[in-house]
């Protein structure tokens, strides 16, 4: 129960007042709110129950959970903070020209948006600090093979509207490698690439029309996609998780839009997608299989069966998610000493595993690529970001000196460079570069990580700036952008070609509508947000913390890894099948804290 204001407010009153006034002028900064509007008090009253409401909560949550609530919540708060301030800094100082004004009201809006996170947190992590999953004694049978159909059904009208597949200059430059147009490159990974060859061959075998033997790769995609999602559903009932959350989870796969649009696009990010969601599925299946408690191991009647499964989908998964992404890769092997760590006591069956998984990918990488001639992605790929922020410093005029500008002008032309600068989108900048003298910069690689540190020190504010335009939609979920929009294939010389088995003016509305419904439906929106995912995520991993489920942890850790890799290279600020990892695996990461394990 909220207890009421007592005729004389004590110190904790007053001080939620003082945070509730400071919340709304927050809200006034960031929403354009008038100072004189009529919900500036209605906001403040709902914001000061509201304090309160959270405040009461949290004294009422299991005291053994008061200590982590207690510092994991302002952390999770301040880092919402600082993700709002570096993302709207610019918003709230408009119109502000003195820097004392502008510091001052930039750090009075951080109090109260930092307030409001607090507050929103404390209440939900103090009201799921202590819930489970009820146990559910009689699934719903057959719903992994259920999940598995409605996918393939829910997508079917995607696949007949794009038939033969979706295809981008990406996609098409994979299939050129493919009709053996143009030389084998690992700039889109060539494992992947053989994997559309593969299926592409099959096809040929039974037809010589293009587009139907392409189309047998976009079947093997879709029927592989919604495999991942059924043996999710297949662990999930497993643990008992329930039957509502189950069927949640299969309407989040076969319905939202976007999960059709990707499953008959031709990207290696889709496949990479999947593989994230197999290998973290499978490492929640591995976990339950060798738990610490050695004498809970025999709980699981096929647990052979079970096991040989589990570490085959762990293996071929793992091998998937090395080698259909670089950042994949990366991720993988940063991730492996914890993985190691977790799996320490039953290390004579976890040890080889993990070494299947990187001997693998290395002999692909090295030896069997250097035999089909496979040329590797070129060092600019590697430094978008510096690139841009570099090229940021140069367009907006900041000084350099006589030095700094010669070894500038040794890799590029800088005549275009403010034309084709754009912020987020460093593929201009790459190809500046490659049009230039990329071989000198990739020989003196000392002399331009000093060129780009002496003007990240001389000029700080430029280079955050550019960082946060470059990274802004993998971490802030107001930053607006378009998912699933994409159709048919570009014109190219492969010939493939759009082809579609159904059509007319009411399918074409009718995805219309679909994809518009995110920009239109509030709460909805959030589900196409890289932003909102990621926050989510951590969001979810702090209520592990809290509830002290340290064997759960490295759960989170590959794709935490992969996003940690976007945000030190990713070339474009605002690409959602970069992040298509995070969002496959989203309904996991969610109720993970949740599963009763034990």
């Amino acid at each position: 129960m909220i207890k009421t204001f007592p005729g004389k407010m004590n110190t904790s009153v007053w001080i939620t007042c003082i945070q509730a006034f400071f919340s709304v002028w927050a809200a006034v900064l960031l929403c354009g709110l008038s100072t004189r509007s009529i919900l500036t008090p209605v906001l403040f009253a709902a914001l000061l129950y509201f304090f309160r409401c959270a405040s009461a909560k949290k004294a009422e949550a299991p005291s053994i959970y008061n200590l982590r609530l207690s510092i994991i919540t302002p952390l999770v708060a301040g880092l919402f903070t600082l993700f709002t301030l570096m993302a709207e800094h610019n918003h709230i100082t408009a119109g502000l020209e003195n820097r004392i004004f502008r510091v001052l009201v930039l750090f009075a809006g951080g109090l109260g948006i930092f307030f409001l996170f607090y507050y929103f947190l404390l209440l939900l992590f103090a009201s799921l600090a202590d819930y489970t999953l009820r146990r559910e004694y009689a699934p719903i049978r057959f719903l992994p093979l259920i999940g598995f159909f409605a996918c393939l059904i829910f997508w079917l009208p995607y696949f007949l509207y794009e038939y033969p597949g979706i295809m981008t200059p990406d996609s098409v430059n994979q299939f050129e490698q493919v009709l053996g147009i143009i030389p084998y490159s690992n700039h889109h990974p060539w494992a992947h690439t053989m994997v559309i060859k593969f299926f592409y061959s099959l096809g040929r075998l039974f037809t010589n029309d293009v587009n139907a033997a392409l189309s047998v790769f976009t079947i093997f995609q879709m029927c592989f996609m919604a495999f991942c999602v059924a043996w999710l559903l297949s662990t999930l009932q497993h643990l008992q998780a329930g039957n509502l959350p189950c069927l949640f989870v299969l309407a989040f796969y076969a319905l939202i839009p976007y999960h059709g649009v990707f499953a008959v696009t031709i990207w290696k990010d889709i496949l990479f997608s999947g593989s994230m969601l197999l290998f973290t599925t499978a490492l929640l299946r591995l976990r339950l299989l060798f738990p610490k408690d050695r004498r809970s191991m025999n709980r699981e009647r096929n647990r052979t069966a079970s096991c040989f499964f589990s570490i085959t989908a762990y293996i071929l998964s793992g091998i998937m998610l090395c080698l259909f992404r670089s950042n994949g890769w990366y991720a993988f092997l940063f991730s492996l000493p914890f993985l190691f760590f977790t799996f320490r006591h039953c290390w004579k069956t976890m040890f080889p595993v993990h070494l299947a998984i990187l001997a693998v990918t290395l002999i692909v990488r090295v030896p069997v690529m250097n035999a089909y001639h496979v040329t590797q992605p070129d060092f600019t790929e590697s430094i978008s970001i510096p690139l841009q922020q570099v090229a940021r410093v140069i367009c907006e005029d900041k000084g350099l000196t006589g030095g700094q500008w010669d070894s500038v002008h040794k890799v590029i032309d800088t005549t275009y460079i403010r034309q084709l600068y754009a912020p987020g989108f460093a593929d201009n900048m790459k190809e500046l570069v490659r049009a230039g003298h990329p071989e000198y910069l990739e020989a003196h690689k000392d002399e331009y990580f000093q060129l780009w540190l002496s003007l990240g020190l001389r000029y700080p504010s430029v280079y955050f700036q550019a960082y946060i335009d470059q990274t802004i939609g993998y971490w802030y979920p107001g930053t607006e952008y378009t998912v699933g929009d994409i159709d048919g294939i570009i014109a190219n010389q492969t010939g493939a070609f759009s082809q579609p088995v159904i059509g007319g003016p009411f399918i074409v509305k009718a995805k219309e509508i679909l994809l518009k419904l995110s920009d239109m439906l509030p709460l909805y929106g959030l589900l196409t947000s890289m932003g909102a995912m990621f926050w989510a995520f951590l969001c979810c991993f702090a209520i592990s913390i809290i509830k002290e489920q340290p064997e759960r942890y490295i759960l989170f850790l590959p794709g935490l890894a992969v996003l940690l890799t976007l945000l030190i290279a990713v070339p474009v600020s605002s690409e959602f099948r970069y992040a298509y990892a995070l969002a496959y695996t989203l309904p996991l990461y969610l109720l993970i804290p949740f599963c009763d394990m034990d």
